[in-house]
């Protein structure tokens, strides 16, 4: 008909993601941004990082996940160093997304510092070469730490079969957060 206008609403149209369908494939995504380390660690590549662990954890196990993997965020959330680490997340990934951080979320920061890239622990020195450092209350974990975490961590919401949280990753949340001895 001519003169007559179509009207789409957006209950009409798909939704324009890019075809990552499941909370595997975006972990896979995360996977693949972690390997990317190997080559250094650069601004672009700990950006990547960061935003896709953040919007994995709290967007895509809320809409996409599937009950047993929303219980494990649960577990991992509950536990004080893992609620640490994803709120860390948070801070950088909001911070860094929109360049500063809104009135709510200044309101919760726990991130003090993000450093430069810099060599300032023995695993950036024989291992990973300069990487960014986090300060977060009185630990000041590498992201290197945060990342090898991060990964273990949502691998094992994502893809884990207990309920309770191995002891690999109780002790590593313990060990990164610990205290700065100066």
């Amino acid at each position: 008909m001519l003169g007559k206008k179509i009207s789409m609403t957006s209950q009409t149209l798909p939704s324009p993601r890019i075809p990552l369908h499941s909370c595997a494939a975006l972990l896979d995504k995360l996977k693949w941004d972690y390997a990317q380390f190997e080559d250094g660690w650069t601004e672009y590549r700990t950006f990547n990082f960061v935003i896709t662990a953040y919007h994995l954890y709290v967007d895509w196990i809320k809409s996409a996940g599937s009950r047993s993997q929303k219980l494990r965020k649960g577990i991992i959330s509950a536990h004080p160093q893992g609620k640490l680490l994803f709120n860390t997340l948070r801070d950088i990934t909001n911070a860094t997304k929109h360049w500063k951080l809104d009135a709510e979320n200044k309101g919760r920061q726990i991130v003090s510092e993000v450093t430069s890239p810099q060599i300032a622990d023995w695993n950036a020195y024989f291992n990973s070469g300069p990487v960014v450092y986090v300060t977060v209350g009185t630990a000041r974990p590498s992201m290197s730490e945060l990342a090898d975490m991060t990964v273990k961590c949502l691998n094992w919401i994502v893809n884990g079969t207990n309920s309770s949280i191995p002891a690999d990753i109780e002790d590593g949340l313990n060990t990164i957060f610990r205290p700065l001895i100066v």
